[in-house]
């Protein structure tokens, strides 16, 4: 992909789940399968995955969380003074009043406009793609399991803004690449804050709290015409500061798995893949 294929887009500088920022350049993980690394290596391109096609795996991908019934109480409203005057507490107490109004509006009432924003949400962005990362100081163990194919995954290790700086290059400009740390709001906080004013972004930046654990970090680019496939140049130098084995990857695949990706990492100019931690059983 270059310039001439890719729409400008605006970067969202949103909080993380885990409360760090763009500013800070929180580590982030990419758990993937050995082929996808190798692909990587290789090409010293970042696959860009649709959106459309991530929907077709995961029916709540894509909605920006509209369906979650999850409210926090009490309700807070969204400013607190101390102390506390009588004008202040006058508008606190019409918000929260206004929340708990859209609270108990029942959800076959809302269905109807949930659909017809949907689906004018997938119009716009049926041209969209994204490249998905997690945002932690450690490893996880869910992300692991889930999403690395246990035993056999692997991860890169870097970090956020390693992740859109090692993107731009002669090919692609950084306006042509967003980024965005995803929410996940309550149904009050939906209310309070507004969150669909964010436009037919709010479909892939915005996920219901039941997926707080994947504390994501997006990159997102939009192609001018519907292809499947994108792919951007990335220098791998800048973007991968650590290669991670699976901690479950079976004792007898450590050394060949370390002998087939240490002398590309070599060539490419990265860091080596080390062995993993010690160990109090073997796995065979």
């Amino acid at each position: 992909m270059t310039n001439a294929e890719l729409e400008d887009v605006e970067p969202f500088n949103t909080y993380a789940h885990s409360g760090t920022q763009m500013s800070r350049d929180p580590i982030v993980w990419r758990y993937l399968d050995l082929l996808s690394l190798l692909a990587l290596l290789h090409d010293e391109k970042l696959h860009f995955s649709r959106l459309a096609d991530l929907q077709m795996e995961d029916p709540n991908e894509g909605t920006g969380g509209l369906l979650t019934d999850i409210v926090n109480r009490p309700i807070t409203p969204s400013t607190r003074m101390v102390p506390s005057n009588p004008e202040t507490d006058r508008r606190n107490q019409e918000e929260v009043a206004r929340i708990e109004a859209e609270l108990r509006t029942p959800l076959a009432e809302r269905l109807p406009t949930y659909r017809e924003k949907v689906a004018q949400w997938d119009m716009e962005n049926r041209n969209v793609h994204v490249s998905c990362w997690h945002t932690s100081g450690i490893e996880s163990d869910f992300m692991w399991r889930l999403y690395a194919k246990r035993e056999f995954g692997l991860a890169i290790v870097s970090s956020a803004q390693s992740v859109v700086e090692a993107l731009g290059n002669d090919d692609v400009s950084l306006n042509k690449i967003g980024w965005a740390f995803v929410v996940y709001p309550t149904w009050d906080e939906r209310i309070r804050n507004g969150i669909e004013a964010r436009g037919s972004a709010t479909a892939f930046i915005v996920k219901a709290p039941e997926f707080r654990s994947e504390n994501e970090f997006r990159i997102f680019v939009k192609t001018k015409d519907n292809v499947e496939v994108c792919g951007l140049r990335v220098d791998v130098k800048h973007l991968i500061k650590q290669i991670r084995l699976s901690p479950m990857l079976p004792d007898w695949a450590e050394n060949p798995l370390l002998q087939t990706l240490n002398p590309i990492c070599k060539a490419k100019g990265i860091p080596l893949v080390e062995g993993r931690k010690p160990k109090l059983r073997s796995r065979r």
